[in-house]
């Protein structure tokens, strides 16, 4: 199909799709974790996208939801690899100078990137490169007749809705949970505001506050790290009858860092929130 004859919504569906098929093929020869990382997020605006086109056939909702299922596993597993990657980042930053000291840990998260590489990997394998020749031709079909007035108002509905989440999820005491939700919600925000953009739309959001949403999405970043290690380093030490007392440093200087990091992120969603609602 000539690229020409396709609705504009499409094209920058078009770029991570390509984008996206080849990392696939790259990983069914080699495992490799920046491309499995790199797949996620192609995986991931995929998901936004369809959300868009259920908001716009709603009538069909339930039939458009079906197209993503035989890649939601492999989704589901390509965020576990960017998970063991960044609890090994984490590791390395704040544990290798002593590495010999915590060898058992060390030994752990060797042995559970291993577990997890080879299950992305087999699950790679398991799904056939016509699964990416249906998922095109079903989001085309749908993608088909889309007016900008209805993909207009799909995406305020989407976004609006997210933008009420935000707001009451900061009028609590923010968890791990929603600030969890929160980060994910701000790049459906993005990746929606980028649609907009390939169609002709002006922007929801000032220039102003998309730099605020990527300073808050940087700093959730930097506690999404935080948080998979000291989940990931307190399951381990769970299940030991005897912590050795040479992992208390680390796991104080993890919490403190929590709770700095979750302070700091209340503000800034107390700030952006507000004017992001009017």
């Amino acid at each position: 199909m000539e690229a020409s004859t396709l609705p504009l919504v499409l094209h920058v569906f078009d770029k991570h799709y390509d984008a996206g098929k080849v990392l696939f093929e790259e990983l069914s020869k080699k495992m490799k974790s920046k491309k499995a990382i790199e797949l996620e997020a192609h995986l991931d605006f995929f998901s936004v996208y369809i959300q868009l086109l259920e908001r716009v056939h709603f009538n069909k909702k339930k039939k458009i939801g079906k197209i993503f299922s035989p890649f939601k596993p492999l989704q589901k597993n390509l965020r576990k690899v960017k998970h063991i990657r960044l609890i090994e980042e984490g590791f390395i930053n704040h544990m290798l100078a002593e590495k010999g000291h915590y060898s058992d840990y060390g030994k752990l998260i060797s042995s559970d990137k291993d577990r997890v590489y080879t299950e992305v990997y087999e699950l790679i394998l398991s799904v056939p490169l016509h699964q990416w020749e249906n998922l095109y031709r079903d989001i085309y079909k749908f993608s088909q007749g889309m007016s900008i007035l209805n993909i207009n108002t799909a995406i305020n509905q989407i976004i609006n809705e997210e933008i009420d989440y935000f707001y009451f999820g900061t009028k609590t005491k923010l968890d791990a949970q929603t600030i969890s939700d929160i980060y994910k919600g701000l790049k459906k925000v993005t990746a929606l505001e980028k649609i907009r953009l390939s169609i002709g739309l002006n922007s929801v959001f000032t220039h102003v506050v998309h730099q605020e949403i990527d300073t808050l999405s940087k700093k959730m970043d930097t506690w999404y790290k935080n948080q998979l290690l000291l989940q990931h380093l307190g399951s381990h030490l769970g299940k030991k009858e005897d912590v050795s007392k040479k992992y208390q440093p680390v796991l104080t200087l993890l919490q403190k860092n929590h709770k700095e990091l979750t302070l700091a992120i209340d503000t800034k969603c107390q700030q952006l929130f507000t004017k992001m609602l009017h």
